[in-house]
């Protein structure tokens, strides 16, 4: 009995065995291996960036299919600007009137007080000459705008010049008795000088004209006196001493001072030269005056006219030279605008007219010069 109970035991642990075993497989059995099954990393993925468009890639190029800067006027160069701040050589000018101005108001000063000792006289003119561009130089800060200091010296000049030729004019017309004198000439400068000071100031403030306006409203000033006292001194009565014809002379350079002065004057209100025609219209005026030299050959023999009479040539002489520089330089290869300086390229301001032909032209009895161009 107690075998078949043992043996009955062992059946039954092995029933017991058998069935664990068949319900509890061996670890990873029936599993696939790792990774069995899975793709490998990556795979059926596309390679990074596959399918995908290169970086830029149907982009176009930066700037591709857009107008280059301007092109077809979508982005026009902006105009080229000038500053309108004062130049150094005009305030260089400024600075040589100014002390000028300074040393004449010194010797006025002298002359009004009578101070005769020279290094006592000389202290006054010595300290007004510093003085004077001295001023000039704080007046320039801040800087000046362009053409006002050009006229301030332009006044300056233009003023003490007009008080000198009416002080010349009375003292060689008047009596000895009632002539001015020098105290006379040195208040009629200074007077002049002070008063063309400040205009050439009010000018430049309110108008602004060009520097080579107001030089060439100067040189005009020196022309017309020039050209005036040759021909009232050519044109005086024969015969005559000197002192009579000078009186001529005098009166001639006066009138040829304001004339020249008032007609560069109106001409700049249009027409703005430039630094090279200035020059061309020195140089003409001098080569006019030198060419008429030889004229005075002819007044040799003693039966003829007097040989002041060389002098109405010699003035006409200057005349057409200035007027042939002041042409020939004028740019007649190619039109220039009236109102804006021709030396100037940089300049956008625009113009209202513009002179095209410089042509001489037949009148009755003479000779003239035409002119045409275009109004805006």
């Amino acid at each position: 009995m107690k075998r078949l109970l043992g043996t009955l035991s062992g059946a039954a642990a092995l029933l017991v065995a058998v069935g664990a075993s068949a319900q509890a497989p061996p670890p990873g059995y029936g599993q696939p291996a790792p990774g069995y099954g899975q793709p490998a990393p990556g795979y059926g993925q596309p390679a990074p960036g596959y399918g995908q468009p290169a970086p830029g890639y149907g982009q176009p190029a930066p700037g591709y299919g857009q107008p280059a800067p301007g092109y077809g006027y979508q982005q026009p160069y902006p105009a080229p600007t000038r500053s309108t701040k004062r130049t150094t050589l005009e305030m260089g000018f400024l600075y040589g009137v100014s002390a000028a101005y300074g040393v004449g108001l010194g010797i006025w000063f002298d002359a009004e007080v009578g101070i005769k000792d020279p290094g006592v006289a000389l202290i006054t003119p010595a300290i007004l000459g510093v003085g004077a561009p001295v001023g000039a130089y704080f007046l320039d800060d801040p800087e000046m705008e362009r053409g006002m200091p050009a006229s301030i010296a332009a006044g300056l000049a233009l003023g003490a010049g007009e008080g000198i030729g009416i002080a010349s004019y009375q003292f060689v017309t008047a009596d000895k008795a009632d002539a001015w004198g020098f105290r006379g000439l040195s208040r009629a400068t200074a007077l002049g000088a002070t008063l063309g000071g400040i205009g050439g100031y009010a000018l430049g403030y309110f108008q602004a004209p060009e520097p080579q306006s107001s030089v060439l409203v100067s040189s005009s000033a020196m022309w017309g006196t020039a050209i005036g006292a040759m021909f009232g001194y050519g044109a005086s009565a024969k015969g005559v001493g000197y002192g009579l014809a000078n009186d001529s002379a005098g009166l001639g350079g006066l009138i040829g001072y304001n004339v020249g002065m008032v007609a560069a004057a109106a001409v700049s209100l249009v027409y703005v030269p430039g630094w090279s025609q200035l020059g061309w219209m020195w140089g003409g005026a001098g080569i006019g005056a030198a060419v008429s030299l030889p004229v005075y050959l002819f007044y040799a023999g003693k039966d003829g006219p007097p040989a002041k009479r060389g002098l109405l040539f010699t003035a006409t002489a200057t005349t057409l030279g200035l007027a042939a520089g002041a042409v020939f330089a004028s740019g007649a290869a190619g039109d220039y605008q009236v109102g804006q300086s021709q030396d100037d390229e940089t300049s956008g301001a625009p113009a209202f007219a513009r002179l095209t032909t410089i042509t001489p032209m037949a009148v009755p009895g003479g000779a003239g010069i035409q002119l045409g161009g275009l109004l805006y």
